[in-house]
Formats: C-alpha cells, sequence, structure tokens
C-alpha cells in the first residue's frame, strides 16, 4: 500500500508485489500497465519504489514541520493581493522538500508553487511537482483544511501522487497502476451518482477570471441542480476527498499545475476522471480548469456546464 513496507518481503517493495513485476535492482526496469488507456508504459531506470517511500517521507517530514511551525510566529506576506498570501512556512517547508529530494535524485528536476527550484521543467525527465502549503490562506486562520501536495511526474506521465493533511494525519496516496489509498485503506469509487445527488465543490465562485467570462453564473446555475456544494480552499485536498467519496465532483475555473498534479493520479486511480472543463486532458506544468469526480456522472456535469455556457 501507500503508508508501509510489506512485512515478510525485505528485498521487494509492496509496490512491485501490486504490480506483480519484481525489478532486479533499485534502478530496474518495470512495466506498468496504463489502466486508462490500455497502454504499457516500460520505465526503463525508472526507481519507482525508491521514489514512493522518498515522497512519502517527505510528505510527512513537510507536514509534521508545518505544524510545528504553527506553533510559533511566522511571517505572512501578500503575493498579488490580501487574498493570495505566502508565509515563511511555506518557503521553508518547500526548500526542506526539494533539498531532500535533490539529495537522493540530484538528476530529477523540480516545478514548486515557491519557485526554489529554478530548473526548466521540459529538462528533466522525472519531474516533481510540489505545493508545499495548499491552502494557505486555511493554514494562516484556521490551522486546519490545508495539505502538503507531491506529484511524480515521468516522461509526462503522472506515476504518483501523494496529498497529506497533517492536522488530521491523512495521507491519500495514488500510484499509477497500483490504485489510490487513504492511509492503509483502499480507495475506489463505486457509488453510482445522479447530478442532482451530487455534493460539489468549487473555487469559481471567487474567481475573478470565471466573473469576466461569465462561468460563475453557470455554477450557480449548477448549484440550483445538485444536492449542494461546498468551499474549502485547498484544491488538493478536494480532489483527494473526490477519490476518497467525500466529494463527488470538484470544478475549477483556473488551477496552477501544484493545484492539481497529485490530485489527479489519486482521482483517477480511485476509478474517478480528471480533465480540464472542455474534456480534453490536463497538462502537467501549465496552467489549467479542472473538472473531477466520480465517473458515472462526468458526462451529466459535462453537459450541463457547457448547455449552461450556450444559454
Amino acid at each position: 500500500m501507500c503508508t508501509r513496507p510489506a512485512a515478510n518481503l525485505p528485498r521487494v517493495s509492496l509496490m512491485s508485489v501490486v504490480l506483480g513485476v519484481y525489478p532486479s535492482s533499485k534502478y530496474g526496469t518495470l512495466t506498468i500497465a496504463d489502466r486508462l488507456g490500455g497502454v504499457a508504459i516500460q520505465l526503463q531506470g525508472f526507481p519507482i519504489d525508491a521514489v514512493k517511500q522518498l515522497a512519502l517521507r517527505c510528505a510527512r517530514e513537510a507536514g509534521k514541520l508545518s505544524l510545528e511551525r504553527l506553533k510559533q510566529p511566522f511571517s505572512v506576506e501578500y503575493k498579488t493581493s490580501a487574498s493570495d498570501l505566502v508565509t515563511a512556512v511555506d518557503k521553508e517547508v518547500e526548500q526542506y522538500v526539494a533539498d531532500t529530494i535533490l539529495k537522493e535524485f540530484p538528476d530529477h528536476g523540480i516545478l514548486g508553487e515557491e519557485s526554489t527550484f529554478q530548473g526548466e521543467s521540459s529538462a528533466y525527465e522525472t519531474l516533481w511537482i510540489i505545493d508545499p502549503i495548499d491552502g494557505t490562506t486555511n493554514f494562516v486562520h484556521q490551522q486546519i483544511n490545508y495539505a502538503v501536495s507531491i506529484a511524480v511526474y515521468y516522461r509526462g506521465e503522472g506515476m504518483m501522487g501523494i496529498v497529506y493533511d497533517p492536522s488530521r494525519d491523512e495521507m491519500f496516496c495514488g500510484i499509477r497502476g497500483a490504485g489510490a489509498y487513504l492511509n492503509d485503506r483502499p480507495l475506489a469509487l463505486k457509488r453510482k451518482v445522479k447530478l442532482e445527488e451530487a455534493l460539489l465543490c468549487t473555487s469559481v465562485f471567487w474567481n475573478k477570471r470565471a466573473e469576466q467570462i461569465g462561468i460563475d453564473r453557470i455554477v450557480k446555475k449548477l448549484a440550483g441542480k445538485v444536492r449542494g456544494m461546498r468551499l474549502l480552499g485547498s484544491a488538493a485536498l478536494e480532489m483527494a476527498y473526490v477519490a476518497a467519496g467525500r466529494l463527488d465532483g470538484y470544478v475549477s475555473m483556473a488551477l496552477h499545475p501544484w493545484d492539481f498534479a497529485a490530485g489527479k493520479i489519486i482521482v483517477e486511480e480511485a476509478g474517478g476522471i480528471a480533465t480540464q472543463i472542455s474534456g480534453e486532458a490536463l497538462p502537467y506544468t501549465q496552467n489549467s480548469s479542472v473538472m473531477a469526480c466520480n465517473p458515472t456522472f462526468y458526462d451529466e456535469l459535462r453537459f450541463h456546464l457547457h448547455k449552461s455556457a450556450e444559454s
């Protein structure tokens, strides 16, 4: 699973057991079935088990660091406005994660919200996408409802996504071809959902771009057709909640890749769908709209959004 190694397999990772493949060494060759596309990807030289263990350790230690810093005074700055905050803790946590990754894998690239790593994303075969504290406003005001988000992409394919909620000690983890987990519990979206029964989450209501193009009105119409709407203030956590079935869907007009990269993998490994609102595939290094939901009402949700846009 995602949180601990197999008890009686000291030299073979549990990931290998789940996938049914056994690397000959730390840097051996693995074959992983792409469950969504039905394509087998040959991962030459990709150290999947070492990456998994490092990502989990980084997420947990980063979460621990954030909790420790909450007990002390810390500085808060504006990025672009009073509603777009960054703290000294964001920067410290990202620096810790980046340093830890590069110590183990100096040839890997990092794309982080706080830009602690200056390399060009496209230059790296393996790219870690990091949001040290997703939900900084919640971190500052509530001290809950924030998360550490870490995704690992290899040759443009999402290999692993982790969203860790340190205030609740909840580790959401998705590994390509091996499923999704909340701590030790497997996640699988099996419940059938109709639009009228859905509990949705969105950041659209307060997004300025959404107001400019009118999509805020579209989502307001949607609010009248579903069971309820929520706004948590952490895209990574909201997408993880979709994977866990706590929410049925999530819609946002504009997110950065570090907001959705990990959540996308977790949702898909739980059996959900995560795309742009247009239905196109999500990019992994560019800003994008996001629609993530239980697959049983994906078409209905997308149809309603487009129908409302035309009316």
